[in-house]
């Protein structure tokens, strides 16, 4: 059902409530189905396309400590490198690029040097980087999984960082590497939508590579105006609906002087409030039940066709499972064992 169904559907039944308050409760009710457990359903997965870093040949740039101006020569830069990170090998910090010309482009800021020489140095004929560490991720994201960002290069998984942690432990970023570890990178709250989530790589991806991404989803609730969208498809529209004439009916009760009307209406919305939380629960117990399904393992043949022939072979000699028979074990002395044939 939509979620424009559903808000018809309890205000047929709770008549004359304000259409606020059915929205309140449709999306109070959404959060606490989609809180009570780590939903399979929300599990999506992405790949970021990471640009591949470029590092400079012939061409080289000069700079001037205490001006933004980037002077390139042979340089064949284009506007779609605005934004790249940029830095001169050995240098400790890095700097946002941005295009003017093939040949020449500014900084976010005055250019640095080695952070002690005096304004106006200049570092002629350089050879330089341009990199990206940072790239968005979907608009729906609302977290990574824990342990959820790949590494196609080794087939691992990649280590995550906090961004405190990551500036803290990896120093500057300017080495082009494959990367091995990732920080979620924010620049919105979630309090002022929309909100994009970006994602930062240490070390800076050297080559273009997808890399796979899992991620869970922010489910979009019911803002009033969106009636033709609807709950996420494993949210039973039956547990909503109870649980929001549950709290409807304890509304009504609370707005009446009857006392038997009162009674009437608390005995309604205790009977709406079992029936949630019996959906909720046979969601839960499907949920789980899916989650912690064991697929038995089985060795291939390779590794245990030769345990016929050992028990054959090994029958032979008296050795049989866990047989302790006198018999059979004093059998085996010192001697007997050291003239046996593997």
């Amino acid at each position: 059902m939509t979620w424009g169904q559903l808000r018809l559907q309890l205000q047929i039944t709770l008549p004359g409530t304000p259409l606020d308050l059915l929205d309140e409760w449709l999306n109070g009710r959404y959060e606490q189905v989609l809180e009570a457990t780590n939903w399979k359903g929300l599990k999506y997965r992405c790949t970021v396309q990471t640009t591949a870093a470029y590092q400079s040949g012939a061409d080289t740039v000069s700079l001037t400590v205490g001006s933004a101006n980037v002077t390139g020569a042979g340089t064949a830069w284009v506007t779609g490198q605005t934004g790249l990170q940029f830095y001169l090998p050995g240098d400790t910090v890095v700097y946002t690029f941005t295009y003017v010309s093939a040949t020449s482009a500014t900084l976010d800021r005055p250019y640095e040097g080695n952070g002690v020489d005096a304004a106006g140095t200049v570092y002629p004929a350089s050879a330089y980087v341009l990199m990206q560490d940072i790239y968005p991720l979907p608009s729906d994201v609302r977290s990574i999984v824990p342990n959820g960002v790949g590494n196609p290069t080794t087939g691992f998984l990649n280590e995550y960082m906090s961004i405190a942690e990551m500036e803290a432990s990896c120093g500057p970023r300017t080495l082009v590497q494959t990367p091995t570890s990732y920080a979620m990178y924010d620049d919105s709250s979630e309090n002022t939508p929309p909100v994009v989530h970006q994602i930062r790589f240490y070390p800076p991806p050297l080559n273009a590579r997808g890399i796979p991404v899992e991620y869970v989803h922010a489910a979009i609730g019911f803002d009033g105006s969106n009636t033709n969208g609807s709950p996420l498809p494993f949210v039973g529209s039956s547990a909503l609906l109870y649980g929001c004439r549950a709290d409807g009916y304890a509304y009504l009760a609370g707005q009446t002087d009857d006392a038997g009307q009162r009674g009437a209406y608390l005995q309604l919305a205790k009977m709406y409030e079992a029936k949630f939380d019996g959906v909720l629960q046979q969601l839960l117990m499907v949920e789980h039940a899916q989650v912690r399904k064991i697929v038995a393992m089985r060795m291939a043949d390779r590794f245990t066709r030769h345990r016929l022939e050992r028990a054959a072979r090994d029958t032979g000699r008296g050795v049989v499972g866990t047989n302790t028979d006198e018999s059979v074990w004093g059998s085996l002395n010192s001697d007997s064992w050291g003239n046996m044939k593997p």
